[in-house]
């Protein structure tokens, strides 16, 4: 079993929104089945421009790939990225505001980049 730190850091380090990891997690449980965008706008509620953003953090780190025909699907074929991945859906089941909570306070480095820029100096 992997330390709940370990995956809630995994977790932060990866997605950069809650509905990401909703994104992940529902391809992943229907792994097989290709969708198209307007499929998972409509399943999970969303925009076009959270599900673009969260596709293409998905497929730059190989969890999403996305097919010829305008769709998309979970793949892994990585051992322990997988058994990390379970773990986090198993803790989010049953502590979904402490997965939550590290995901949203977790600095996006791009908003850091611009906050540090702008901080004052001493």
């Amino acid at each position: 079993m992997i330390p709940e730190d370990t995956v809630l850091d995994f977790a932060a380090g990866l997605f950069r929104s809650v509905w990401a990891l909703d994104l992940l997690l529902m391809l992943r449980r229907t792994q097989g089945r290709r969708w198209h965008d307007a499929e998972i706008i409509k399943e999970l509620r969303s925009s076009r421009v959270v599900l673009a953003e969260a596709l293409n953090n998905l497929m730059s780190v190989g969890l999403v790939i996305a097919e010829d025909d305008g769709t998309y699907c979970y793949r892994s074929g990585n051992a322990d990225i997988e058994e990390t991945i379970s773990e986090l859906e198993r803790i989010y089941a049953v502590k979904p505001t402490a997965v939550m909570r590290k995901i949203v306070t977790t600095p996006n480095a791009k908003l850091q980049i611009l906050s540090d820029a702008f901080r004052i100096r001493e």
